[in-house]
């Protein structure tokens, strides 16, 4: 049972003979927590989505937080990576929320643990450290089909769209002036170091005007999205061209 002070402090009082209830305990801890992520202005939807990660890795364990253990966290994080094939992004992910809240926990200005240890006669302890946490080796995370190209890759692809137009002419086929102007503009667009969401798709948009700038200045074209069920403008857009 919880009271507060005139201060406003939260109390716990002696429990009766049934012993302090762990569960309204850790509710009370992680609804502290998300106030206090919210008051950093984090989103609610990401502090809820902590809370249920804590919440998951309790009945993973089997016992709430102020009993884990670092063993515990390794075999909770080897559960996600091993059987349910997490990838490594989501781990430190889950691992950086875990980190959080037990910071969180054992914050002398919250006095959660001064609670914990008079109710518990135990408190909360960090169980992802330095030992245990995964770490940041790799230069890019993504799958293979979503990482950049290495400088050999993209060498190689260059190469190919060079010999593509030659490639159509030679079998006598239509097409060798669109592949000619798709490799101009896959190293116009590398070279000005352009967004995806920027970029006019080879064959599907075309140039639909080019409205000159002062001298020295970009170009401001606007592209037509072309498709076999609507012609849609694109906003203006100041790629230099």
């Amino acid at each position: 049972m919880a009271e507060r002070d005139i201060g406003g402090r939260l109390i716990y009082l002696p429990a009766g003979e049934a012993g302090p209830d762990s569960e309204s305990f850790l509710r009370d801890v992680l609804e502290g927590w998300r106030r206090a992520q919210l008051a950093q202005n984090f989103r609610p939807t990401t502090a809820d989505r902590r809370i249920k990660l804590i919440q998951r890795m309790a009945d993973f364990v089997g016992s709430p937080p102020w009993q884990w253990s670092p063993s515990d966290a390794d075999e909770f994080f080897a559960h996600l990576r091993g059987v349910r094939n997490l990838s490594h992004a989501t781990i430190r992910a889950y691992q950086s929320d875990v980190r959080l809240f037990l910071e969180y926990a054992t914050n002398p200005s919250y006095e959660w643990n001064e609670n914990c240890g008079r109710l518990f006669g135990t408190v909360f302890s960090q169980v992802v450290t330095e030992f245990n946490r995964a770490t940041h080796v790799q230069t890019n995370d993504t799958k293979a089909k979503r990482r950049p190209f290495t400088l050999p890759e993209l060498q190689q692809f260059f190469d190919l769209a060079d010999l593509e137009p030659e490639r159509i002419l030679h079998s006598g086929r239509k097409g060798a002036l669109a592949a000619w102007r798709d490799a101009v503009a896959y190293k116009t667009l590398y070279g000005w170091g352009a967004s995806v969401e920027r970029r006019p798709a080879p064959s599907t948009r075309r140039l639909l005007a080019q409205r000159p700038g002062p001298p020295g200045s970009t170009s401001v074209a606007c592209y037509v999205f072309v498709t076999a069920n609507r012609c849609a403008l694109r906003r203006p857009s100041n790629a230099p061209s």
